[in-house]
């Protein structure tokens, strides 16, 4: 071997000595930090076997040099997708450690602390990740929503009007504004904001604030206009937030799977919703409400065969379970086959004989058919089992009155409103009572309520006025 090929190859095992010199020195570093870190196994006794099998494998791999990284990440995912929140928090200490540089660590542990209540420390670690990702907007409406919650107004409105910098049209910084105003009694600003707030969403952000303060500066109609045409969507929603939201993708609760299935649903991905129930169902085949779940949404996406298949298990998994019955055969009944349809309905009512949908449901076909009689006595049994609610007084009211037995009609309207003071059609139906009966008092009373009903349509409400001067030959409000 010539001298210059004998230097070459010490040269060569040098380097490669050095290298994996470094190499072991630096999973060596990374390997105690993670078992520095590293949380106790939690009892998984109850959990899908695939869990516990996912668990055990991150586990075995986050206590092994050279994947004690990729091992500790996949607990993180695991552990905060499926519940086990203190590990998952436990593991993020350990990866911010390993990462300092990397933005999802703080802001995953983040999420967790917020929903715990610790606002101060979530604080602390938003404000990490909006140095760290300044144009991951998610973070920093997460950041001004907390700041808010802790009474950090003006840093608040500094955190939202940086978004609306990047993003002008961004509606949640908008409504975090918006409130900021509100709560300083800056109404005309913060109407401005929100106005743009609900058109930007369709009012499923800012609902509440515009009615409030629409009614905070004399605008009395608007609001009740609102009130008329909108529906409230209750709990504020959280903005999108990739990072948090593909953790689902790790999740193997069917609960939660389902969970997050209605969510992407109302939010207008029922093709994410399908996905995660059809999860949901491999990881527990016989889950009833997952499978009623499934079946109402393909029917409505149109996919009948899926949804005839999912609500037919129902009905055999658990018969004592109305609801699949129902939508079974009002399926039935879409298709066209009535006879199927009617045979539905009927096994459900075998097996469900106090269920008030079902009595119901079979009313108004008896009705349909013209068999009013049967139909009453269904609607009486539907009332019995479900006295609490109004639908069935009135649609049994509808057919006393059709009966000619319009006394006894006007007294089941009268048993609904019992149940729902505030009913539009019941409050107009009574108010036109009264007037075809010349009882002035009474019509004015129930105008009154109808007045104070913003649910009841601008024209509906016009058209009792209209009836009301012709009987009495006055408008019934001077």
């Amino acid at each position: 071997m010539s001298r210059k090929l004998l230097f070459a190859l010490v040269a060569f095992i040098a380097l490669a000595a050095a290298g994996a010199g470094w190499w072991w020195h630096t999973t060596s570093a990374r390997l105690d930090t993670v078992l520095a870190t590293l949380p106790a196994t939690p009892d998984l006794a109850d959990a899908a076997p695939v869990l516990r099998e996912v668990v055990n494998d991150a586990d075995k791999r986050a206590r092994t040099r050279g994947t004690a990284r990729d091992g500790l990440v996949e607990l993180a995912r695991v552990y905060h997708a499926n519940g086990y929140l203190d590990e998952a928090m436990a593991c993020y200490v350990g990866l911010a450690q390993l990462e300092p540089a990397e933005p999802r660590w703080p802001h995953l542990h983040a999420t967790i602390l917020a929903g715990f209540g610790e606002i101060d420390p979530a604080i602390e670690l938003w404000q990490r990740v909006v140095k760290l990702a300044p144009d991951y907007t998610p973070a920093a409406l997460r950041l001004g929503d907390s700041l808010l919650k802790a009474t950090r107004i003006e840093e608040a409105a500094a955190t939202y009007r940086a978004v609306l910098e990047r993003n002008p049209a961004e509606p949640y910084a908008l409504f975090g504004l918006a409130r900021i105003d509100y709560e300083a009694g800056r109404d005309r600003a913060a109407l401005e904001r929100i106005e743009r707030v609900v058109q930007l969403t369709n009012f499923q952000l800012g609902y509440d604030l515009i009615v409030h303060l629409y009614e905070r500066l004399g605008q009395r109609e608007r609001a009740d206009a609102i009130r008329g045409t909108q529906k409230a969507f209750g709990a504020h929603r959280d903005p999108p937030d990739p990072w948090y939201d593909e953790l689902i993708e790790a999740c193997y609760d069917p609960y939660r799977l389902a969970l997050a299935a209605g969510v992407s649903d109302r939010n207008g991905d029922p093709a994410t919703a399908l996905l995660l129930l059809r999860r949901a169902l491999e990881l527990d085949p016989k889950d009833v409400s997952t499978r009623f779940q499934l079946g109402t949404l393909a029917a409505r996406q149109g996919d009948v065969r899926t949804a005839r298949e999912q609500l037919e298990r129902c009905t055999v998994l658990d018969p004592s379970f109305a609801d699949p019955w129902a939508h079974l055969s009002a399926l039935h009944e879409r298709q066209g086959d009535q006879v199927a349809a009617d045979r539905t309905l009927a096994a459900g009512l075998r097996n469900c004989p106090q269920s008030p949908g079902l009595h119901l449901m079979r009313a108004r076909r008896l009705k349909a058919t013209g068999r009013i009689d049967e139909a009453i006595n269904e609607y009486n049994l539907s009332i019995r089992y479900r006295p609490n609610e109004p639908d069935a007084y009135i649609e049994l009211g509808n057919a006393l009155i059709s009966a000619g037995r319009e006394a006894e009609g006007i007294q089941q309207m009268r048993l609904a409103l019992e149940t729902d003071p505030a009913h539009p059609v019941l409050l107009m139906v009574l108010a036109l009572n009264a007037i075809s009966r010349g009882d002035e008092a009474e019509a004015r009373i129930w105008m009154a309520r109808v007045a104070d009903q913003p649910r009841v349509p601008r024209e509906h409400a016009a058209r009792l006025n209209q009836s009301f001067r012709e009987k009495f030959g006055k408008p019934w409000r001077p």
